[in-house]
């Protein structure tokens, strides 16, 4: 799979966990499993995914609000992502 269909992947992740469609910590667990498996990524943006993890798992519901900035920001983050390493 490539770095860009996993983290398209990511998003509609964001979309179902905002939904309640899945729950929070499969979706921490998800999303630091499909950070992790992406190629030619620096350790650096590893360590960024690892801070979105533990904010994911630690800030409550607030990720499954589609609003939410939280939700936004990583939203935003994932599809720089796509910019720069797919």
């Amino acid at each position: 799979m490539t770095n860009t269909k996993i983290l398209e992947e990511l998003l509609i992740e964001i979309d179902n966990c905002a939904k309640s469609q899945t729950k929070r910590a499969d979706f921490a667990l998800t999303f630091i499993e499909a950070i992790e498996s992406l190629d030619d990524l620096p350790f650096s943006v590893i360590d960024e995914a690892r801070d979105w993890q533990y904010k994911i798992e630690t800030m409550g519901d607030a990720l499954q609000t589609p609003t939410d900035s939280q939700n936004k920001a990583l939203k935003t983050w994932i599809k720089r992502l796509i910019t720069t390493y797919a």
